[in-house]
């Protein structure tokens, strides 16, 4: 399997042997039957194989060892061998983004649209996820909710590592943007990331989604929502978070709770209006504690914009143009926002 997936296999009693090669390995395999030394400062992947007759004492070993992953052979070799190959493939510098508002009604999913729209339209491989099971669908909003391809139920579900060219290949597609939303087909098919109902494979299908996502899109613009469950499982893949505020006080108190309740991440405020007079953009960020990134215009097409034209007819007008540019150069590391919000290297790759 490591043949045919390109990957070298290194054979050894442990991991100690390995230490010239330390910075190649990106995976240790355990069998089952066998010892292994120099775990204890291993923090990669660890995954116990075994074969069927040895099933019992494959999961025990796995149970004692913490591992990762179990592979029972010959049935998981499928699997096994695409995860192999995915190791070929380390995720690139491609960037994940959170959008979040800091009250409902804010206008976060437009803008989170608005964002990946006008990157898609800079020729960046942009994919655009929708992180609240019960927002009605990113699709309703571009007016693509008849594009074929799976949804987030479909991909909760799921299990094994997702190579990342196939997640590209099986998601919507529409006007030059990748989509990632939930099921508005089916009444009842959407629960949140952490629901019981999913236990502990949620967050694992979680992960492997948006791992995938990294190897697959030169920008990810997530649609983080506002709940508990999407905190803890979008946004602590995010590489930088844009919380957008008004400049209501009951607003600014609530998006101040919001921005305490997000994972450690550079996070950047993006300012609505209208703004009450004697108050700016500069003051409600500083309330907030975040750096402005710029201000989102209270236009009322930003509030109805329903569909892709709309949405792109949006991104070229100057007030939102200037906002996704100042977003985007923010993702990249070139913009002049404070150091305590300025993500280090680019968040932006290149779009494959």
């Amino acid at each position: 399997m490591c043949a045919a997936a390109a990957v070298e296999l290194l054979v050894m009693q442990g991991l100690e042997q390995a230490v010239a090669r330390w910075d190649d390995v990106a995976a240790v395999l355990i069998d089952a039957t066998g010892t292994m030394t120099g775990l204890d400062g291993w923090r990669g992947p660890l995954i116990v194989v075994g074969l069927a007759a040895d099933a019992v004492l494959t999961w025990q070993q796995a149970e004692q060892l913490g591992a990762d992953r179990v592979a029972i052979l010959p049935d998981s070799a499928p699997w096994l061998a695409n995860y192999l190959s995915c190791l070929r493939s380390p995720v690139s510098g491609a960037g994940v983004v959170g959008i979040v508002g800091g009250c409902g009604g804010i206008g976060s999913s437009t803008l989170a649209a608005a964002l990946a729209v006008s990157a898609a339209k800079r020729g960046v491989r942009t994919l655009l996820v929708d992180g609240d099971p019960w927002g009605g669908g990113m699709g309703l909003l571009l007016a693509a909710d008849e594009a074929s391809g799976l949804h987030w139920p479909e991909l909760l579900r799921a299990s094994g590592a997702i190579n990342p060219e196939q997640l590209a290949a099986s998601l919507p597609y529409f006007a030059g943007l990748a989509m990632l939303s939930w099921n508005t087909d089916t009444p009842g098919s959407n629960v949140p990331f952490g629901s019981a109902q999913l236990g502990e494979q949620g967050p694992t299908a979680v992960g492997e989604v948006m791992r995938a996502a990294r190897g697959a899109y030169g920008l990810v613009v997530v649609d983080v929502g506002r709940t508990p469950d999407a905190f803890a499982s979008l946004a602590r893949h995010c590489d930088g978070m844009g919380v957008l505020v008004t400049g209501r006080a009951r607003a600014v108190a609530a998006a101040a709770s919001i921005v305490a309740s997000l994972p450690l991440k550079p996070a950047v405020a993006i300012v609505r209006g209208p703004l009450h007079e004697g108050v700016d953009a500069t003051m409600i960020a500083a309330a907030v504690d975040l750096p402005l990134v710029g201000t989102m215009p209270r236009l009322r097409v930003a509030a109805e914009a329903r569909g892709f034209q709309q949405l792109s007819e949006l991104v070229r007008r100057r007030p939102m143009r200037r906002l996704t540019t100042s977003l985007l150069q923010w993702m990249a590391g070139e913009g002049t926002v404070g150091a305590h919000g300025q993500p280090s290297g680019s968040m932006v790759g290149g779009g494959r």
